[in-house]
């Protein structure tokens, strides 16, 4: 493979293995395994943060720090705005989440809290 394929294959394919080692580590020390699927996601999510910082070094881009406040907008008239966040908890098998929605005033509407088991992978925790 490494005569035949081009260096981006090669990356794709080593953070897949390494995805893979992870899964085999997670299950023999936590007890926790994922779905092929989750770890062909995490392999994309992981090849993807890695190939957009080689570019950014590449090009010697230095991130841009944001310093500027961020605060929480008010959804437009007629609209509902719903924020989500997750939460996973290390060696709890539980993956848990809230959502809060907020009318045009701001004003509390409606609120979800739950947990999943199994955990979830980041990515799949926070779409």
């Amino acid at each position: 493979m490494c005569r035949n394929e081009d260096n981006v294959m090669l990356r794709r394919v080593s953070s897949l293995f390494w995805c893979i080692w992870h899964n085999r580590n997670d299950k023999i020390w936590n007890d926790h395994v994922q779905s092929p699927s989750q770890v062909g996601r995490m392999a994309f999510a992981v090849w993807n943060e890695w190939f957009t910082v080689y570019r950014l070094r590449r090009h010697h881009i230095a991130p841009v720090a944001d310093h500027r406040p961020v605060w929480w907008e008010k959804p437009g008239v007629g609209w509902i705005k719903c924020n989500v966040d997750a939460a996973f908890v290390a060696r709890s098998s539980i993956t848990s989440m809230g959502v809060c929605f907020r009318d045009t005033n701001g004003q509390f509407v409606a609120d979800l809290t739950q947990w999943q088991q199994p955990v979830y992978s980041i990515v799949e925790g926070e779409a």
